[in-house]
Order: C-alpha cells, then structure tokens, then sequence
C-alpha cells in the first residue's frame, strides 16, 4: 500500500506529517439525531484490581515535539478553511461549502455514517464535543503548479505549510476570530483543517494527499497562528461503501470517514499501520480507525485521549468487562505499571459489533475488510515507553513522565521501522513495536512478522497464505492467553524485561458484559 509520513527526527522544533489512509482513485454547533450509550458501569475497587484515572494524555507527548494538538475532553473547536489555488478553474460552490459543514460537524443522518462531531460524541462516550465552522474561501497565492514544484523539491516540510503559513500571515481572519478558536490561550488556533480541491491521484500524491501537520510558526496570543493543522481533498467526502455482497444495500451519503481518522492525529494519535517497504505487516491489525480507517478507535487510543479509567490488576481477580464500544472500559496488566499511558502493558477490552463499529462490520468501506462481526477479547501490548530523544534508546527503565517529562522526552517505539524513534538497532533487530494485537490464532506475532491483516495466514515474506477466519483474532469463551515467544521478543517478558506474570481466560458472557478470570502464574 501506497502512503505517505513524515514523521519526527528531531526535537520540539521540526514536527512531522502523519498520513491517513490508501490512495483510491455563521457557526455551527454539532447537533447529533442517534442515540449514544453513555449507561455508566459502577466501578469499585475489588480483591485483585484497582480503579486508575491515568493522568496524562497524548496531548503532552505531542506538545513535546512542538505539535500542540486539540484537547481530548470538553468541547473543542475547530476552523475548517477552504482553500482555493491560484488559476484553479474549479470553484467552491454553495453545495460543497453546506457538504463540509454537514462531514465536519451534521447530524450522522446527514452523511453515510457519522461526522465527525458525531462520531467523537460517541468514541469518546461524550466525553469530546466537537464544533466549529466553516470559514471563508481562502484565496492562496500559490497555484497546484507552485505546490506539485515544491514538494518534487522538498518533503518536509510538505507543502501544505506555504499555505498553513500564509493564512497566518493574512488578514483573512480576524484577531477576535482567532483568539476564539485559541480556547487554550497558547497563541495558536487549536486545530485548523485545510480542505482542498484538486483530486488525490497517483502522481500527485505526496501534494494532495490527506495528513496533519505542525506548522513552525512562533505563538502569539495577540494574534494566534496554524500550528496544528489538516490538509485534505474535498474529493474524501465522495468515497464509500462497497458491494461485497450481490443484493446488498449500500449505505451512501456525505462520507466522513478519511477525515475522522485526521481527526484523531489533531487529537495526537499515531498511525497504527506499517510504512516499512520491506514487508506488509500491520501489528495492530487493519480494524481500526486509526489503522484502516474504519470502525471505532481502539481501547488504547481511547486511555490515551483521556476517555477511559482502567481496572489495573495487582492480582488474582476476575472482571466483568463491558463492550468498549458502548463503555469506557479497559484492564490494563503489568506489575508495577507507572499508572501513565506513558508505559509497557497489555490493555484489554470487550470487542462487540455495535455502535461504531456496526456499520463498518456489515459494509465494506472504501474495498477494506469489515470490522469483526464476532464479539470477544482484544488483547494489545502497549510499549508506550518515553526515551530521551537525544540518546534515542531505551537505558535501562523508561523515563517517569512525573520526573524527568522535558522537551526531550518522547513516545521511542512505533509500528514501523523507518519512523521509530528508537536506535535502528533496538527498533529493527529487537522489534520493537508500539501497538500489537495479540492474535488469539498466533498468526500477528512480532517474532514472526506474518502479516497482521487477520484475513490471510502469511509467511514472513509477506506473501498471502490460505484464507482464514478473521473472527479468530479475538479471544473467545474458553481461551487462554499464556506469555510466550509466539508473542513477545523476549519469552514471557515484556520489551522492559519484567515477567507478564498472568494467564487470561474468557469465561461467560452475561447480557453486555464478559467475564474475564486474571490469574498470577509466578
């Protein structure tokens, strides 16, 4: 698959891009018209596990690479800014400004699916309320001619900053308008989302692609300028479903899917899939928003935004464990666990085809898989570990984000090679990775590098094998999960070196919740 990144190399100055997905050829407040399960579980503390509200967010890890993305919680604004190319003869209309509006911040039955407002509403359990507007045609100086020139020259930054810099540096926003979308008061507009209207195609790509990015421009809280911002084609809200089926009925509408998973970088998430050239493999499997763009965001996006309270084991217990996309449920294993995303863990939620995840499990997105129509465990392994950047690997434990949280801190590993952080030794020879599902099947194993799509069995070359059922990966009545080499570089421990130390078995499912028994193996 064909994507573009740039991502970090240096510190807090220089930031980079993160891309969205494959290439395929007055204000508004969110008004929402579906019903959102916000039932809330009583949560207490019992014999063997413990209640944590994790105190940072993604936001700090983000601030300290300069990228000062949107807050997570609350309601947060966001200024959509069409732009319109120098001696570009396609205009935008009435109709494509009301159709922005409607992906960005409409009533889900005004799109295929959701907004974007509508969708965050119910990943983040309400706990995100986003609104915004649509700002006047922006009329850039620099032609698609100006832009295709310059990234042929240079890729980061990429383009979109001439004209996330030249918009700062205009009058086409008022100081007032500014400062309101500055609801932080850091001197920069909270989140500015560039639409575009040349089409993405193969060889223009690396210019009109979708990504986000940080602008280098210097804060002022007198007049607040781009720091993170969107870049993304009109021609997104055109994609859809796809029949795979003869008589099926597809879902169709304003289609926000691509700029959902935009979103989630202005919010500070990464991309879960691989870039690597060498070989196809995605450990965080493809079902995901922040992966394939499809479905719900993942349990540990939604710890790292701030939208959920783990059950922390200490112990021998068993946990009835709700559907995480109806709950803000999640167990989180590893002794001694510094209570921070900023750590090494398994995180563990109750996968259900409802809410966000329905209608991507009944309908292929954009020719991608479906969202698993079974219900069941996903079991991630978290290495959210901090380096200090100018050493580039890990020297014995992690950075305490309590302690040592500087400018030179950042998140070491990611899900591929050529953009982790890490010593090209420790990320590539140890395999090292950020998120990893653990494949109930033992197919999406690091130490393996088999392809983590969960819809083919594949050899480390990356070649596809014989079909298999996807439902698999998820772990179901009756299943173990023991720490073994099939999934850890190191045996039964952690990249850290501590010991997983516990056994996972999925017991009964009663109404919406599964029990999930945790028992200490040394």
């Amino acid at each position: 698959m064909n994507k573009n990144i740039y991502k970090l190399s240096v510190l807090a100055a220089i930031v980079g891009v993160l891309a969205s997905c494959e290439i395929h050829f007055g204000p508004i407040s969110a008004s929402n018209d579906y019903s959102i399960s916000r039932n809330s579980v009583s949560k207490s503390e019992g014999e063997g596990f413990e209640v944590v509200n994790p105190k940072y967010t993604m936001r700090q890890n983000s601030e300290n690479q300069g990228w000062n993305t949107l807050n997570s919680t609350g309601t947060q604004k966001m200024l959509i800014v069409p732009v319109h190319l120098s001696g570009e003869s396609e205009t935008w209309t009435s109709k494509k400004l009301s159709n922005i509006e409607k992906a960005f911040f409409g009533k889900a039955s005004e799109t295929s699916w959701h907004s974007v407002s509508s969708y965050f509403d119910e990943s983040s359990y309400g706990n995100l309320h986003l609104i915004g507007e649509v700002a006047p045609v922006f009329e850039s100086s620099y032609s698609e001619s100006d832009l295709l020139s310059y990234t042929s020259r240079i890729k980061n930054p990429p383009c979109s900053d001439l004209i996330a810099n030249e918009y700062s540096s205009s009058s086409s926003l008022s100081n007032e308008k500014r400062k309101e979308y500055d609801q932080d008061g850091d001197g920069y507009i909270d989140a500015t989302i560039f639409i575009y209207l040349p089409k993405p195609t193969k060889s223009n790509a690396d210019t009109f692609w979708a990504w986000c990015y940080a602008s280098s421009n210097t804060a002022s809280t007198s007049k607040p300028v781009v720091n993170n911002y969107m870049w993304a084609s009109y021609d997104f809200i055109n994609d859809g479903y796809v029949k795979t089926e003869l008589f099926e009925t597809l879902p169709s509408g304003i289609e926000a899917h691509t700029y959902i998973h935009e979103t989630g970088h202005l919010l500070g998430l990464d991309d879960y899939y691989c870039y690597d050239e060498y070989k196809i493999w995605n450990c965080a499997g493809d079902r995901d928003m922040q992966a394939f763009n499809i479905g719900d965001h993942n349990i540990y996006s939604k710890m790292a935004l701030g939208w959920v309270s783990p059950y922390y084991v200490t112990g021998d217990c068993e946990i009835k464990l709700h559907s995480s996309s109806l709950y803000g449920e999640a167990i989180v294993i590893r002794d001694d666990w510094n209570k921070t995303i900023f750590d090494e863990y398994l995180i563990i939620e109750y996968y259900t085809p409802e809410g966000l995840n329905y209608q991507d499990s009944k309908h292929s997105y954009d020719s991608r898989n479906k969202m698993y129509q079974g219900s069941g465990l996903r079991i991630y392994h978290a290495d959210a570990r901090l380096i200090d950047f100018s050493k580039r690997t890990y020297n014995g434990y992690n950075y305490s984000p309590d302690s040592k949280y500087t400018s030179n801190t950042i998140i070491g590993a990611s899900n591929s090679v050529i953009h982790s952080n890490l010593t090209t030794t420790q990320s590539k020879s140890d395999k090292v990775r950020y998120l990893h599902l653990l494949d109930s099947g033992k197919r999406n194993t690091i130490s393996h590098g088999i392809n983590g799509t969960g819809d083919y069995d594949s050899s480390s070359s990356g070649n596809e094998g014989v079909k298999i059922d996807p439902n698999k990966t998820l772990w179901t009545k009756g299943q173990t999960f023991i720490a073994d080499s099939d999934f850890f570089v190191n045996g039964t421990k952690f990249n850290n070196g501590y010991s997983v130390n516990y056994s996972i078995t999925v017991g009964e499912t009663n109404g919406d919740a599964i029990t999930v028994k945790i028992t200490k193996t040394n």
